[in-house]
Order: C-alpha cells, then sequence, then structure tokens
C-alpha cells in the first residue's frame, strides 16, 4: 500500500527517465502517462534524482534534527559560497 504518495518509487524514476533521456515533456507526461504531481514538484525530483540518483527520490521523514556542526556548516555554506537555499535543502535533506 503507497499511503498518501501518489507514485511509487519506481513510477517516478521511469517517468524522470522519459523526461530525461528521451525527451518526454512533462505535460505528456501528465496526460499520456498518468503523472499526477504539479510541474514544479516534478522539476524537484528530477533535480534530486540527478544529483543524488534513487535515494533522492525517496520519501523521508520530515521534521528532521540537525546537529549545531551540521546548521554551522550550511549557514557558511549559504554566506560564503552563495549556494542556494534550494539546493541547499536537496543537499542536506
Amino acid at each position: 500500500m503507497r499511503s498518501n504518495r501518489k507514485h511509487t518509487i519506481d513510477e517516478l524514476e521511469r517517468y524522470i527517465l522519459l523526461y530525461l533521456e528521451e525527451g518526454v515533456s512533462f505535460k505528456e507526461l501528465s496526460k499520456e502517462h498518468g503523472l499526477s504531481l504539479t510541474d514544479s514538484a516534478f522539476g524537484q525530483k528530477v533535480l534530486r534524482y540527478q544529483e543524488h540518483g534513487l535515494s533522492g527520490i525517496q520519501t523521508t521523514a520530515r521534521n528532521n534534527q540537525y546537529s549545531k556542526e551540521i546548521k554551522e556548516t550550511i549557514v557558511r555554506e549559504y554566506f560564503n559560497a552563495g549556494t542556494p537555499i534550494k539546493q541547499l535543502a536537496r543537499k542536506y535533506n
């Protein structure tokens, strides 16, 4: 049983690969293949898949707790390297 997820990990990977490797558009994935995510949510999944592979699109627990050291690392990376917040969130989540 999937709980409240709209797609299994295997389905998401198939949609992402169709998008990346075969050039199938988001609109076509939605209409003809049954993808039921928003374009921005799908875009985030694609980015996480490109950065982390299959583990990047697996559902994770919410309300993560981070050590002081990790928080300081993230803040330094944000201010010193100018890394965008969304990219940091993908990297450290």
